[in-house]
This record gives structure tokens, C-alpha cells and sequence, in this order.
């Protein structure tokens, strides 16, 4: 049965939908030796070349489990190796590596990004195998709700938040956040939890307090949807997702959690089929070796019948291949 070939391959983990139509218009996939095109249909048994490189065998049975992990990422890390930094380090500082770098690597199947988020925005990051589930969450940022955590410099020590304005103008758009409250901290260095209706950019976190005179030192994604950070997840770690908090996702995506084969057993090949050099020698008597049927030649340098075995012993239990010998 013939399916959108941009559909397929998201499904397989292979990229995005949206990258893959990408892919197609830049002509990077080719489909049975032609150059894919826009609404290309993919049929089972049909080669797919993505970048000159195979990913038929890929495409022939069941997708994988798809996978969801859940990933604490560093203020100024860089989500892609390609993709530049919104700064550079200061002084003598090192480079990070990359969000996708710091991933275990499955082959033939990439990392998508649930929240996008900038080298500049830290916290918590959901990526996922399955194309189908990161490309719809995507669709619906609007409506998922997310929070965030910030830590201010507070006028006094005694700062109360209550009846904070939760209204901020940022890049011409007014912001309505849904609330926040007090998180910890000490002193003029507070920190607070922002509610927010779906997902921002920390910078309109940040302006929601600078707009009122107030110093930000650091803003943290915490939760999305009902997904929250684990407190003793360290940052640069990941985590994979409990198969219920995957269900709810799939849910949330309105998606279909996918229905995957269970591999056939294999069944032993019984012991007589086995090849004679992997049979086991009887412990009692040496392996037999082919002969010609003649009778060996006498001479200086052949030694035969009782003589040879004269004050020696056949070697015991000794077998061909790799085992070692009983003596």
C-alpha cells in the first residue's frame, strides 16, 4: 500500500517531516533511481537513497519502539554541531559540545527535537526518534503548557511578588503569562517560577521582569506539558521516558501510539546437522584421521605399530577447532 514517502521516513526516525520535504525540494532523496518530488508516494519494495546513501533495508519491517528521552541542557549550548552560537565563550572558556553530540548514537536513526529551543536557552529538552510525534507536538506549541524558573535580583530581601504584572510586551506581541510564584533563594538573588499557556523564549521570560526594573540573571525551561525537569538530573545528562509519560505524549499529539511486530524466535538447529569439525571428540579415543588406505611406508623416518606408541599415550579428550587440550 503506497504512502506519502515524507510520512514514511519521518516514521522510520529518519528526519522530520517538515526536513524531510525539505530534503525533497533541495533534491537530496531519490526514489528507485529518480530524483524525489513533491508529494512523492512511497510503496514497500521501492529504493530510497537519502544523500547518495541507502536507507532501504531500513524501511522493509516494523519501525523501531519509538523513543522519547528527556535531556537537561546548558545555558550557550548548542543544540546542533552546524548551527552556530548566539555567543561566543568568555576568556579562556571551552566550547561545549553539542546537545546531538553529547545523545547515544543509534544507527541510521536521528535525534528530533520535541521544544526547539536556542544555544542561549537551558533546561529541560524532549527529543524523540520518531518524526510523527516531534513534528505534531510542534504543531501544537500553541496550546501545551510549559514553565520556567528565574532567578532575579530583587530590590529588597523582602520582595513580594504578589500582584507581579503578568502582562509583558516583547518582539510586538503582548505576552500574558499564567502565573508566578517564589521558588527559593536567599537575600536579593530570588528565584521564580513563571507559568506560562505554552511554550516562549526565555528572552520574553526576561523581559517580563526587566519591563519592571528588575535584573535576570538566569531563566530555565522546568516542564513541559506535564513532563517536568527531574531535579537530580545533572546538567549535559539525559533520561529516557517512562512508557506511561510516552502514551501521554502520543495522546497529546493526538497520535496513535505505533503497534510494532515481535521479532520471530529462531529455533536451534539440532546437534547432527552441526559440521564434523564442530563435533566433539569422544574423550576416550583420539580424533580418527583421514588416510589413503595404504599402509604407511617403513623407513628412518616412519615409526610404526607398537614401536610408535612405545612409552607414550594417545593425547585424551584433545578435539579439533579451538578447544584446548586435556593434557
Amino acid at each position: 500500500m503506497a504512502d506519502r514517502l515524507h510520512k514514511v521516513l519521518a516514521q522510520y526516525g529518519l528526519g522530520s517531516r517538515r526536513e524531510i520535504e525539505r530534503w525533497i525540494v533541495e533534491g537530496r532523496i531519490r526514489v528507485n533511481g529518480e530524483l524525489a518530488q513533491e508529494g512523492a508516494q512511497f510503496t514497500p519494495g521501492d529504493r530510497v537513497l537519502i544523500d547518495g546513501k541507502e536507507v532501504t533495508a531500513r524501511l522493509r519491517g516494523s519501525a523501531e519502539a519509538p523513543q522519547v528521552i528527556i535531556y537537561h541542557k546548558a545555558q550557550r549550548q548548542p543544540v546542533d554541531s552546524g548551527v552556530e552560537r548566539d555567543a561566543e565563550p568568555a576568556g579562556d572558556e571551552p566550547l561545549q559540545k553539542s546537545v546531538m553530540d553529547s545523545l547515544p548514537a543509534k544507527r541510521g536513526i536521528r535525534w528530533l527535537v520535541i521544544n526547539t529551543m536556542q544555544s542561549g536557552d537551558s533546561g529541560l529538552l524532549l527529543l524523540t526518534t520518531d518524526g510523527r510525534l516531534a513534528n505534531a507536538l510542534r504543531r501544537h506549541a500553541t496550546t501545551i503548557p510549559a514553565a520556567y524558573v528565574a532567578r532575579v535580583l530583587v530590590p529588597d530581601p523582602d520582595f513580594d511578588i504578589t500582584g507581579f504584572p503578568l502582562e509583558v510586551r516583547y518582539d510586538e506581541v503582548t505576552i500574558t503569562f499564567a502565573g508566578i510564584e517564589p521558588a527559593g533563594g536567599e537575600g536579593a538573588n530570588r528565584w521564580f517560577r513563571v507559568e506560562a499557556d505554552h511554550s516562549h523564549r526565555r528572552a520574553a521570560v526576561r523581559a517580563l521582569f526587566e519591563s519592571r526594573g528588575l535584573g535576570v540573571s538566569r531563566v530555565s525551561q522546568v516542564k513541559f506539558a506535564e513532563i517536568e525537569l527531574p531535579r537530580d538530573l545533572p546538567r549535559g545528562r539525559h533520561r529516557a521516558l517512562g512508557e506511561e509519560q510516552v502514551r501521554k505524549l502520543y495522546a497529546l499529539a493526538e497520535l496513535d501510539l505505533p503497534q510494532l511486530e515481535q521479532p520471530r524466535e529462531r529455533r536451534a538447529r539440532p546437534n547432527q546437522h552441526k559440521p564434523n569439525s564442530l563435533r566433539r571428540a569422544s574423550p576416550d579415543r583420539p580424533p580418527q584421521r583421514a588416510h589413503s588406505g595404504l599402509a604407511p611406508k617403513s623407513g628412518p623416518g616412519n615409526v610404526s605399530g607398537q614401536a610408535a606408541g612405545k612409552g607414550k599415550s594417545p593425547p585424551r579428550g584433545r578435539a579439533t577447532g579451538n578447544r584446548k587440550s586435556g593434557r
